[in-house]
């Protein structure tokens, strides 16, 4: 491919694109719909055409490159609307009194899109339909191994009656995408090896294009003795072989507990002599092509030339076309330092919890993991200090398919996130807008310095953050008192109209996703129609988060405040069948729990035109 000939695909790109940027995200959502209906019509054929193309089972393709898109496809047609949404966010009362904050989302313009072979309708038709929902137009570039696929997508796009040029897609070969890249889309996203990935990096960082890699995994599995070992070695045994290992997050490395490693070995290898390798539409995995199964035995003989033991297959000449399971493998081996895209399992021993967290981060690759273990504390505890950005208790590779769950790696495994609501701000830019008040002349920090300003700052500067312990919750208390005493020209008058409230909540333990609040000034709507609430948002929670501060400004009079920790971001509070909130949730006043919502009477206080701070604690309604 010719620069010319870059240039002129994105040029088609960038005049598709306003347009589809101006519709509502509601819009946009609504026309991929017909993307998720065209895709189900014909999912056999699709699945038929995949399974051919990459050689894989037909279950397998219907599964992992179908049914997993289309259910991506349905939650952004859910919830984009309100992932991307404007909202208005926290301020520090100090720095911005009489100023309100508002963020919102935009798209990067043309998204550039490189889709792998493993899953080439998955991992290209996700991201694809992200960008889309984000507002960006699209550049595909499908494999060159799968140009049959490359082409059903096309079809599908045009079938769907997306927009002429807001989707293009084609299947040239690596050393076109060079061009492509220096064609300068605005944002590209790259899925493949983690070699591949650093050239596309490289060549994105010449021109300062924002980028997410989805690399390759050397995923390890944990098993400590306390586990269901059937269980282990049935989810092992799958997230090993599916797909014969072309899986990004496939089981590459296992550790296992030095009290069960022979019995778990014994068992493994037991189940592995069962899997049907072979052509026949119903075969567990397909073997590897000549050329793949050379590259990954060539790993395989370097191993055993290190002092590997091979337990499986009974012959070495079929290693790497058959499930091959691998012990005693030296840290220095390739098959332990290089990305493996084949049916290999490497198998060691642990003695302790520590070693084996050592064992499972020494890999430069860090994309996914999974624990096995009846014991939840160590699991969650032993997950936290995985290297991977994903982890799986006692399961593997299903985590990938939930399209709430962001997903991406870490080291040699890439950086970025996809899926979920990470997905469509990865897929945006974000703006932030800062409404100030125009009642005054000037702010303080405004010319003309003088030493008095100065000296004023340094004061405060010294009161609000040189304190610890108990004098400094007490300083932070003052504070307001302080402001009032100290700095009367710093923040001006305060309005006549308008008291500062801040509502300061105390989160549940292991707290995420965003914190929902609604200010009611009367009791329609209250406890929870956001629509009548006077003042309404939701604030992103930080990790290990114990209690966040919301502020606004209110006239005088008299309020009730509902909060909630929006778990699953979905920006309304869950309810049980028995419509019982399923999300932390509290109310100003913190009255005791009681069947059915509070009334507004026992959670309304009054606000005076003096600042006013209230506490309120979430609790588990169910």
């Amino acid at each position: 491919m010719t620069s010319a000939t870059s240039d002129r695909i994105l040029a088609r790109a960038r005049a598709a694109q306003p347009a589809w940027a101006a519709l509502t995200v509601s819009r946009r959502c609504a026309i991929l719909g017909n993307l998720r209906h065209e895709i189900a019509l014909q999912c056999e054929s699709i699945a038929d055409t995949i399974a051919r193309e990459t050689s894989k089972p037909l279950l397998d393709a219907l599964s992992g490159d179908v049914f997993v898109t289309l259910e991506h496809l349905r939650y952004y047609e859910s919830y984009a609307a309100r992932i991307l949404r404007p909202r208005r966010i926290g301020k520090s009362f100090f720095l911005f009194h009489g100023a309100r904050f508002e963020t919102s989302f935009e798209p990067h313009g043309v998204a550039m899109i490189f889709g792998p072979s493993n899953y080439p309708l998955q991992l290209s038709v996700i991201p694809l339909i992200t960008a889309l929902a984000a507002g960006n137009a699209v550049v595909l570039k499908c494999s060159e191994r799968t140009p049959k696929t490359a082409t059903v997508i096309a079809r599908l796009c045009a079938k769907a009656n997306l927009p002429v040029n807001l989707v293009q897609v084609l299947y040239d070969g690596p050393k076109q995408s060079a061009a492509l890249i220096d064609a300068r889309p605005d944002f590209i996203f790259f899925t493949g090896s983690s070699r591949h990935g650093q050239q596309v990096a490289e060549r994105a960082a010449k021109h300062l294009i924002p980028t997410v890699l989805e690399l390759g995994g050397k995923d390890a599995s944990l098993v400590f003795a306390d586990c269901h070992l059937d269980r282990a070695v049935e989810g092992i045994t799958y997230g090993a072989f599916s797909n014969a290992g072309r899986v990004c997050v496939a089981v590459k490395r296992v550790y296992v507990e030095a009290s069960i490693h022979d019995e778990f070995l014994a068992r493994l290898k037991h189940r592995i002599s069962m899997l049907r390798v072979n052509t026949d539409p119903d075969a567990d995995f397909f073997p590897l092509t000549e050329d793949a199964q050379s590259d990954v035995r060539a790993q395989v003989e370097d191993a055993l030339s290190c002092g590997a033991t091979l337990h499986w297959p009974q012959d070495r000449a079929t290693a790497a076309y058959e499930p091959t399971l691998l012990t005693d493998v030296p840290a220095e081996a390739r098959i332990l330092t290089e990305e493996s895209f084949g049916p290999v399992l490497c198998v060691a021993s642990f003695r302790d919890e520590a070693k084996a967290i050592a064992l499972a981060n020494a890999s430069p690759f860090a994309l996914s993991s999974s624990i096995w273990t009846h014991n939840q504390a160590r699991a969650r505890r032993v997950a936290a200090q995985l290297s991977a950005g994903s982890c799986s208790i006692n399961d593997v590779i299903r985590n990938i398919a939930n399209p709430h769950a962001a997903f991406g790696g870490n080291r040699l495994s890439g950086y970025g996130r996809y899926h979920g609501p990470e997905g469509l701000r990865s897929f945006s830019r974000m703006r932030t807008i800062m409404v100030a008040s125009d009642r005054r002349t000037r702010e303080i920090n405004w010319f003309p310095f003088n030493s008095r300003t100065r000296h004023q700052l340094a004061s405060l500067i010294r009161f609000r953050h040189g304190a610890n312990g108990l004098l400094g919750r007490l300083s932070r208390l003052l504070l307001p008192l302080l402001v009032s005493a100290v700095l009367p020209l710093t923040l001006g008058a305060r309005s006549k109209t308008e008291t500062h409230f801040t509502i300061d909540v105390y989160l549940t333990q292991q707290a995420q996703g965003e914190l929902a609040y609604l200010v009611f000034a009367s009791p329609s709507g209250f406890p929870g129609d956001r629509d009548k609430a006077l003042r309404h948002g939701f604030l992103p929670i930080p990790s290990n988060a114990q209690h966040l501060r919301i502020d606004t400004d209110l006239p005088p009079g008299i309020y009730a405040v509902t909060v909630y920790e929006d778990l699953n971001s979905n920006h309304k509070l869950d309810h049980n069948l028995i419509g019982l909130p399923r999300e932390p949730v509290g109310v100003s006043n913190n009255p005791p729990a009681r069947f059915g919502p509070p009334h507004f009477d026992e959670c309304s206080f009054h606000l005076g035109d003096t600042a006013q701070t209230i506490t309120i604690t979430l609790v588990h309604a169910s």
